[in-house]
């Protein structure tokens, strides 16, 4: 899922990233996405913080934000009660960093995360970027009415995407079709993770 280069752009000093990706070229099928999961985590960002980093000869900002684990599916990751995940960009000081695209998290966010496991990373990262992230929506007795999935890391935070509301009948149901597919070696799913319309 990193492995095509994309370019994002450091504010502040303007610093133009190179960062293995293909996220922002395509939009990722189900079935890609699940195929490169080690673990899908359901709970609330509950700690967050930004440093910087030697990355590939540059210095980079890397964010790591923990989730306490509601609900998980550990395929080839140790199961915890907190999962912390590394996402590429972040701010450190007054300087901030963003790579287009990336997962993006905020205090006390309930999500549905995809993770992976990066060659040399500590912990794990969003598989496909933006497109392996789920913000869930609750109504006002606290029942999930569904996922959205993450507009991501942008330069114009006001101008990200907002994402469609996907039913959780309708995302759960994807997920179960799409690991019997898996399962049965089929990995040429082409139904990408949005809603019906």
């Amino acid at each position: 899922m990193r492995s095509v280069v994309r370019i994002g752009v450091a504010l502040g000093l303007g610093l133009a990233l190179t960062f293995p990706s293909s996220a922002g070229t395509r939009q990722f099928t189900l079935g890609e996405i699940l195929s490169e999961t080690k673990a899908v985590v359901h709970g609330v960002v509950v700690d967050q913080f930004s440093q910087w980093e030697e990355y590939d000869g540059h210095k980079i900002v890397f964010t790591y934000s923990t989730v306490r684990v509601q609900a998980a599916d550990f395929r080839g990751i140790s199961p915890s009660r907190q999962v912390v995940v590394r996402t590429v960009g972040g701010k450190v000081g007054d300087y901030q960093q963003v790579l287009v695209d990336e997962a993006s998290f905020r205090l006390g966010e309930e999500v549905i995360v995809f993770l992976g496991v990066e060659d040399g990373w500590l912990h794990p990262s969003v598989v496909g970027f933006r497109q392996g992230k789920y913000g869930v929506a609750r109504d006002g007795s606290g029942r999930i009415l569904g996922v959205r999935q993450d507009a991501g890391q942008q330069l114009e935070p006001a101008q990200g995407e907002v994402a469609p509301l996907i039913p959780l009948a309708r995302f759960l149901e994807d997920m179960r079709r799409t690991r019997r597919n898996l399962a049965e070696g089929d990995t040429s799913d082409v139904h990408p993770l949005v809603p019906v319309r």
